[in-house]
């Protein structure tokens, strides 16, 4: 049995490209973020039993800025002065969709998922078909309000129970969710930036919201409609937009 007071924690900061992983979590049969970096762990610590905890468990197709995660090793397998060296070496091995950024001895106790007090997500829309970044945004075809837009974002700040945005059925923390900041910009190459940072998220509960905004601001869904559904809990009739445009852009702690 290794002794605690032996191992040292390590935090990786890590950007990707999600397209071809089937989310964070490791699959049975598919890959995924996790595995992959375990994997390419495994190679360097071939002695240790690697197990990396993710911040967040990004869904099939989502990509990330700044993903954390954390693992333990004997210390007498890391050389802590020299982590910059450990970084090049699993960037050598990782595939070119996944790069660590940064490699930093943590305190015993740090948990990339646990100690982690909000999350924040980014979601890219286009009114206009993109050659170049076609692959990280969502294209509209409807008209798009910016102004309804921004009024919907303050309707969903706060602690909320976000039972009608999400695909949980049920939710040990009664789907409450403290969101500390939803916004929404339009930049002058057509594109329309949405940003939210929260406490936590529910399965698909970005893409839930981003779908929202979109009716709404399509003139679709009214804002009184959504309001008066939202506060009961009640199920709205959803869009989930693709997880091609969603980005995991910063944890903090």
């Amino acid at each position: 049995m290794t002794n605690k007071q032996n191992l040292i924690n390590l935090k990786l900061i890590i950007e990707y490209d999600g397209k071809n992983y089937f989310g964070w979590q490791r699959q049975k049969s598919k890959p995924s973020i996790q595995e992959t970096i375990e994997k390419s762990l495994q190679v360097l610590f071939p002695k240790e039993k690697i197990n990396l905890a993710g911040a967040g468990r990004t869904d099939a197709g989502v990509h990330a800025l700044n993903q954390v995660a954390n693992f333990k090793v004997n210390k007498s397998s890391v050389e802590p002065k020299n982590l910059n060296k450990l970084r090049y070496s699993l960037n050598s091995i990782l595939p070119k969709d996944i790069a660590v950024k940064r490699v930093s001895a943590v305190n015993d106790n740090f948990n990339s998922r646990y100690s982690a007090r909000s999350r924040v997500y980014r979601y890219t829309l286009s009114t206009v078909k993109k050659g170049f970044s076609h692959d990280k945004c969502y294209q509209i075809k409807t008209k798009f309000d910016i102004d309804l837009a921004k009024e919907f974002c303050k309707l969903v700040e706060g602690v909320h129970s976000f039972k009608s945005l999400c695909k949980n059925s049920n939710d040990k923390h009664n789907f409450l969710c403290d969101v500390k900041y939803a916004k929404a910009a339009r930049s002058r190459d057509n594109l329309i930036s949405f940003e939210i940072c929260a406490s936590r998220f529910l399965h698909s509960m970005v893409r839930a919201i981003v779908g929202t905004m979109i009716k709404i601001a399509s003139g679709k869904l009214s804002i009184n409609k959504f309001q008066e559904k939202f506060k009961k809990g009640e199920k709205l009739k959803l869009q989930y937009v693709p997880s091609n445009a969603l980005i995991l852009v910063k944890v903090n702690y």
